[in-house]
């Protein structure tokens, strides 16, 4: 039987309608401008806003969206899909989508990364419209030095990162994850609070640090990397964590100091263990989200929870294996790939143990109320529970 899941805001979504496209019924393939919706009628809704065209229905309101074109786009704006997502970027390809990350391949055999890929897509756009938006808003909002990004992602202002605005993006950034993973991980349906939060907590401590390295190192030349992307759309500078946390409302102020010394040595860590790595690789962004996958359920699996997360953590982890094979043999062409596949394991143990490291670093902070209780930070870093189990 399905159960509920809580968002981020503490408000219940149920799981069987949260998998059903609001505009057709169908299977839904993850947000799509906003909305739960099928690739389908996602492509159909952003082709209508770009051609302008306009619709008649014979009857007048048949409701009939899979065969009528008007009442098919009515059910798009009734189910709160945002014209504004497809409109402000339709210039950045042919589709008004970023072009980054891109599905690499459509082989037969790849099947799971394909679909990590797809709904990777949806959410890096969606995290790049919600945060340019969140940062228009923001009075004190300082664009970067550097307004470099990705040469291979669209143009977008990049600004400066502040504690107190990190947590609030990081609080819309939450509501995006749970619908990533849901739709890429169906297990996820099936599961307690407890287990789902643990999968939540892992991703954005992925995000964080993998993605937010990942991106740097194909950004920024200097070396050794002096920035790093702390959200999709805000950098920062490894000397400036003091500037970060001042005057934030969200921390102790007498424990800036502190606080700000640890920052700097674990992301110093962070960038000497990974961008080397990277920089070897140059990887490409299918391989990142293997990567992602990977290092989400051996971190996730390694928790003291339900013994049946290991086995599905184990089957995805297998799945990917088996699929980055073919991806090396038939699509990359690589005669021995022994060796990538080799780099890519050790760069996703290093981002493993830096995620670890930075949760637990985080979760000691916490219990010393170095971060206020109803901030993000606070929320994210708790302690997952421990199940007491006998032993005999």
């Amino acid at each position: 039987m399905d159960t509920p899941m809580t968002s981020p805001e503490g408000s219940l979504v149920d799981a069987k309608d949260a998998r059903r496209c609001k505009i057709c019924d169908g299977r839904a393939a993850g947000a799509h401008f906003g909305v739960d919706s099928c690739r389908a009628c996602a492509a159909f809704f952003r082709r209508t806003l770009i051609s302008k065209r306009k619709f008649e229905c014979n009857s007048g309101g048949c409701r009939k969206p899979r065969d009528c074109k008007k009442c098919r786009f009515d059910r798009c704006t009734a189910a709160g899909m945002l014209p504004t997502l497809v409109l402000r970027n339709k210039s950045l390809d042919q589709e008004g989508s970023p072009p980054i990350p891109n599905v690499l391949t459509s082989h037969p055999d790849i099947i799971l990364l394909h679909r990590l890929m797809a709904n990777y897509k949806d959410f890096t756009r969606e995290r790049l419209y919600f945060e340019q938006e969140f940062y228009s808003m923001q009075n004190d909002a300082l664009p970067s030095n550097s307004q470099l990004t990705p040469s291979d992602e669209p143009q977008f202002t990049v600004y400066v990162a502040k504690f107190d605005q990190i947590n609030g993006i990081y609080r819309g950034v939450a509501e995006r994850a749970m619908k990533y993973l849901m739709s890429s991980f169906e297990e996820m349906y099936g599961m307690n609070e407890q287990d789902r939060f643990t999968i939540l907590q892992n991703f954005i401590f992925l995000i964080c640090h993998g993605e937010g390295h990942y991106r740097a190192a194909k950004t920024f030349k200097e070396r050794p990397m002096e920035s790093y992307f702390m959200t999709y759309t805000s950098s920062h500078r490894f000397s400036e964590f003091e500037e970060f946390f001042r005057d934030s409302e969200a921390t102790a102020t007498k424990q800036t100091s502190h606080v700000s010394e640890k920052c700097y040595e674990i992301n110093v860590q962070t960038r000497d263990m990974l961008v080397p790595i990277l920089d070897r690789m140059a990887l490409t962004e299918i391989e990142f989200v293997a990567l992602m996958c990977i290092a989400l359920w051996t971190l996730t699996s390694s928790e003291r929870i339900d013994p049946q997360m290991s086995k599905i953590g184990d089957s995805y982890r297998k799945r990917v294996f088996e699929e980055l094979h073919v991806l090396y043999r038939d699509e990359f062409k690589l005669d021995n790939y022994a060796t990538r596949l080799g780099e890519l394991m050790t760069l996703t143990n290093a981002v493993q143990m830096s995620v670890s490291s930075v949760i637990t670093e985080l979760q000691f902070l916490n219990v010393f109320d170095v971060f206020q209780k109803d901030s993000f930070t606070s929320m994210i870093v708790r302690k997952t529970v421990i199940k007491e189990e006998p032993m005999f």
